[in-house]
């Protein structure tokens, strides 16, 4: 395995939220906080929003449309069960599940030089094998991050990388 990765940036994938609530007392405290959240629609003042399993956050745009996606999903479901007690810090989380989120995914590409590295990007592409043999994750994440590797995703990386492929290798 070579260092050379391929980096596709500002690409929205499906992923799982989550933010440190700044209620430290009792679960409805929590809830009734996510409600405040929700109807003043300030979901990202005060707020560190990450995808979960990635340290750096991940999430490049915290914008409406993010807004609007976790308002959504939180309407659909009930509050309090996306809210969990985190025992290490004796704080609440929220967890939003599969929100279309707007990040860079990084793969570690098999070539040794750059060049050999264009010509692998090049083939995957042509041949539409991105996710066969090739570990895709949020960059700077320790897990995967991403929720969903399909079509849809394969196409829109696709059309990224065939702009410009130099710029995706590192």
């Amino acid at each position: 395995m070579s260092d050379l990765k391929i980096k596709v940036r500002n690409i929205y994938v499906n992923a799982n939220l989550e933010v440190r609530l700044k209620s430290r007392t009792t679960k409805e405290e929590a809830n009734k906080e996510v409600e405040r959240m929700i109807d003043k629609k300030k979901l990202f003042d005060g707020y560190e929003w990450k995808i979960e399993e990635c340290e750096d956050g991940g999430i490049n745009t915290f914008d409406e449309k993010l807004s609007d996606d976790i308002i959504e999903r939180l309407e659909q479901e009930e509050t309090d069960e996306n809210i969990f007690w985190d025992g290490f810090t004796a704080h609440y989380d929220l967890n939003v599940g599969h929100i279309p989120v707007n990040t860079n995914l990084e793969a570690p590409l098999k070539s040794a030089t750059k060049e050999e590295a264009a010509a692998e990007v090049k083939k995957i592409c042509a041949e539409k094998k991105l996710f066969e043999g090739y570990e895709w994750k949020i960059e700077g994440c320790d897990e995967t991050g991403i929720k969903d590797l399909n079509e849809t995703l394969k196409s829109e990386i696709i059309a990224i990388i065939t702009r410009d492929i130099e710029a995706c290798i590192e």
